[in-house]
């Protein structure tokens, strides 16, 4: 149940309210006046508030303008008494979601609370869903049709199809697959045709968040939890509501952090850091990751148990290099969008253009794919590009004269870890070792690559 907050300077009325809530199998809180208010709110986030129009310290006005100031977007309501109706009406437009008359018929109470509550949660669902929509933009869509593509997209549909259990929990998802390849893509696929699409869709990159803040970032954190938390913070276990929580690069959450998200995806249960009260979630776990978690759980870095709970259902998303022609689609269909956002509509191919896209090995798969492109399209000077404008970078192929380069392992023959390593390395000699820059060129995060570094034993090649 709810999470109530009353602010009121009448005390037999603040009792009465709280026995009548409390009997309704909600929580509740009492405050005697602004400050007070205030701070109750900000220690421990209220579902809903009720304020009185007149307090000893101030008015129900101002102290609705400080509760968004502060980030507390609970509905509230006011108190009112007969002589400060307009004062409720003018508190209406300023944000309050009803008001309520004194003296205050407790059954009446309960009812207003139950309505308050349905019609803030319908708001909410359509917020996420107009959100869902916007998201379903050719931007995000899935595309291809390869005979990879297609049985991959056959398998997501299935999964997408399934419906929620008897708890309203829907089973986790584990996507692997190259940087790049559009793992994120195919997990807002499956969310949107799935019974949650209504339903929020939180993407949290793993790579981005610091270790000590994992905990904090998912499961939220109360006021005093540690230093500088001076209000109480939703995680996004609590965000994601009743939708998705995609976990992106999950083989680099802290090993501390993983046992907690094992606990919250088993029993649908968890704490706030430093919190006392267990929370429930129906939250979707999606996770994706260009890492081998098998190889992290024999080397101690993720936990085996996590794993499995994980790949529920396993999709593998194909390289760019391995889809045929759909490369070709692909990038049509990114020239086509540059092309309308940088207004230049009649953009086309060459013919030693589409050579070179065939040609290139694309380490950065999709997302590299996107980002050379509108590169291209911003810099275009003529409606034809050539593979000039591509600018592929080194060790793939001469611009002077087309010749392609192809790495070669100690046998002459042609090997992608080959192609890989002097890709890697004529990057980094370009940017003089530099780990950011030569991350940019090549389409990866600063933790892909150095992943890759790592497994091809070439760290000494960066600069420190």
């Amino acid at each position: 149940m709810a999470n109530i907050l009353v602010i009121d300077d009448e005390e037999n009325l603040r009792i009465s309210m709280q026995l009548a809530l409390k009997r309704a199998g909600h929580t509740c809180r009492i405050e005697s006046n602004g400050k007070d208010g205030m701070a109750a709110a900000r220690s421990k986030l209220p579902d809903l508030i009720f304020v009185d129009v007149n307090l000893p310290d101030t008015d129900g006005l101002t102290l609705l303008e400080e509760f968004r100031k502060n980030g507390i977007d609970a509905p509230v309501i006011v108190i009112t008494g007969f002589g400060t109706i307009a004062s409720a009406v003018t508190a209406m437009q300023k944000g309050a979601v009803d008001y309520i008359q004194k003296p205050l018929a407790m059954d009446e109470l309960v009812l207003l609370v139950s309505r308050c509550l349905e019609n803030h949660s319908i708001r909410n669902q359509l917020d996420a869903y107009r959100e869902a929509q916007q998201r379903a933009s050719d931007r995000e869509s899935v595309i291809g049709d390869c005979a990879a593509m297609r049985d991959l997209l056959s398998v997501a549909d299935k999964v997408a199809a399934l419906p929620m259990d008897e708890e309203g929990s829907l089973p986790t998802v584990l996507l692997l697959g190259d940087t790049g390849t559009g793992k994120e893509a195919l997990a807002r696929y499956i969310h949107r045709r799935g019974p949650a699409a209504d339903r929020p869709f939180v993407h949290v990159n793993c790579t981005a968040v610091p270790e000590n803040f994992f905990e904090s970032e998912l499961f939220g954190h109360e006021a005093g939890a540690f230093t500088h938390a001076k209000s109480a913070k939703k995680g996004l276990f609590e965000v994601a509501e009743e939708g998705t929580l995609f976990l992106d690069e999950i083989g680099d959450m802290p090993m501390s952090t993983q046992s907690k998200l094992l606990v919250a995806i088993e029993s649908g249960r968890f704490r706030r850091l430093g919190g006392t009260t267990e929370r429930s979630t129906r939250a979707r776990v999606m996770a994706a990751t260009n890492s081998n978690l098998e190889e992290k759980i024999g080397s101690g870095e993720f936990r085996a148990d996590l794993f499995y709970r994980l790949k529920v259902f396993c999709l593998q998303m194909p390289a760019l290099r391995d889809r045929g022609n759909d490369i070709f689609t692909l990038a049509e269909h990114f020239l086509n969008r540059f092309g309308q956002k940088f207004r230049k509509t009649a953009l086309t191919f060459s013919d030693d253009a589409r050579s070179a896209i065939r040609s290139y090995h694309w380490p950065g798969n999709v997302r590299e794919l996107a980002n050379v492109l509108q590169r291209a399209a911003l810099l275009a000077e003529e409606t034809t590009l050539f593979a000039n404008d591509l600018n592929l970078g080194p060790g793939i192929a001469s611009r002077d004269n087309n010749e392609q380069i192809e790495p070669r392992d100690v046998n002459g023959i042609a090997t992608l870890e080959s192609v890989e390593r002097k890709l890697i390395q004529d990057t980094l000699t370009h940017t003089d070792g530099n780990i950011s820059e030569s991350a940019r060129l090549l389409g990866l995060s600063r933790g892909s690559l150095r992943h890759k570094l790592d497994k091809l034993g070439m760290q000494s090649d960066i600069r420190t």
